[in-house]
């Protein structure tokens, strides 16, 4: 649904960089990056998220809690290349 090097927009209007993907039990997470606000380079704000909905109705959904990053960040880690 969300290609990787793609720029996304959130509702409060700040803009993420897409920069890695991984499915896990039919679930797709993403890595995102907040972008500058002049467009040039990322922020050290750093989210998880994942899509709910379907291609043209869908809201993006940050990953939370402790213990649920601690078992979705190791997945970006061990994919194969």
């Amino acid at each position: 649904m969300i290609d990787i090097d793609k720029v996304i927009v959130l509702e409060n209007g700040e803009e993420y960089l897409v920069l890695d993907k991984v499915i896990d039990e039919d679930v797709c997470y993403y890595y995102i990056a907040k972008i500058n606000e002049t467009e040039t380079d990322i922020e050290n704000n750093y989210k998880l998220v994942t899509i709910d909905g379907e291609e043209d109705d869908y809201t993006i959904v940050e990953v939370t809690g402790e213990e649920r990053l601690k078992e979705i960040l190791p997945l970006f880690n061990n994919k194969k290349a």
